[in-house]
């Protein structure tokens, strides 16, 4: 039985970068749900809808040359890596989950699938491109984008792009501290059985970090996930990524190569490799 002590511990602000013993990406049951996200067409979930998606392997295109070596990193059921293999370019895909990667290597043939934490990648360099689409980069630790960012320089060829996308302070301009919880009497998305989810949303770094909270409590236990998110301006996402050996080739709003304004709830920047 679940301890008083125990759910009143749990329920301590994290400290900064804290990170949960519980798996996430890779939990048996989560990623049943995270499947279903990603693969529906019409939500922003796990993937962005499709729609957008097309759009923006289309964009891509424009950015990579035909037939270039690509690595997706965190590619989850390959919904970006399978477009750009039909297009012609030589695809690597990556991802932590086993359930994402067995889906997309099903689903697709052409791609290279390795079911793999990005933080360990070991290629030396050999892509023209490598993308870390729809935010992944600033769910990372300090120490983790660093790491990141090291093995990312190295994997490319000498002029090779890194495109990624990151959070404004416009997708979350209520930074008050907040708390709520839901009961889930058949089961749901955290866990197959009864079980009550507590959220929590803690701020930090001047309300440039969060921490989403999900303390799940059943019966017979309680798991603590914790998601991190660190919010960017061109300017602050340049001062990490340059000093590795990158220059900005460019910065838009999205992923789709939209002109950046300032006023979106996001932007992604093409870092370009040192020659």
């Amino acid at each position: 039985m679940v301890k008083f002590e125990q759910l009143f511990q749990h329920l301590q602000k994290p400290s900064l970068w804290e990170r949960s013993a519980e798996p996430f990406w890779d939990d048996d049951h989560i990623s049943k749900g995270m499947l279903e996200a990603h693969l529906n067409p019409d939500w922003d979930a796990a993937s962005r809808n499709h729609a957008f998606i097309d759009r923006s392997v289309q964009w891509l295109s424009t950015l990579i040359p035909a037939q270039g070596k690509i690595l997706d990193i965190g590619c989850g059921p390959g919904l970006y890596a399978k477009r750009l293999s039909n297009m012609g370019y030589a695809v690597t895909g990556v991802d932590v989950s086993r359930r994402s990667i067995a889906y997309a290597k099903n689903q697709d043939t052409q791609t290279k699938y390795v079911c793999k934490n990005y933080l360990e990648l070991d290629y030396d360099g050999a892509f023209d491109a490598i993308l870390l689409i729809y935010c992944d980069y600033a769910a990372l630790t300090q120490a983790e984008r660093r790491e990141l960012l090291a093995r990312v320089f190295q994997t490319l060829k000498p002029g090779g792009v890194f495109i990624l996308d990151v959070f404004t302070e416009k997708h979350c301009p209520d930074k008050t501290p907040r708390t709520s919880w839901t009961l889930f009497p058949n089961g749901g998305f955290w866990n197959p059985g009864p079980h009550a989810c507590l959220e929590a949303v803690h701020f930090y770094e001047n309300n440039t970090v969060i921490a989403c909270q999900y303390l799940v409590v059943s019966k017979d236990e309680i798991k603590n996930h914790l998601l991190w998110n660190t919010l960017y301006t061109p300017q602050t996402l340049a001062g990490e990524v340059e000093p590795v050996g990158f220059a900005v080739k460019g910065v838009y709003n999205d992923a789709c190569g939209t002109p950046y304004d300032g006023e979106a709830e996001t932007f992604c920047c093409v870092f370009e490799k040192h020659t």
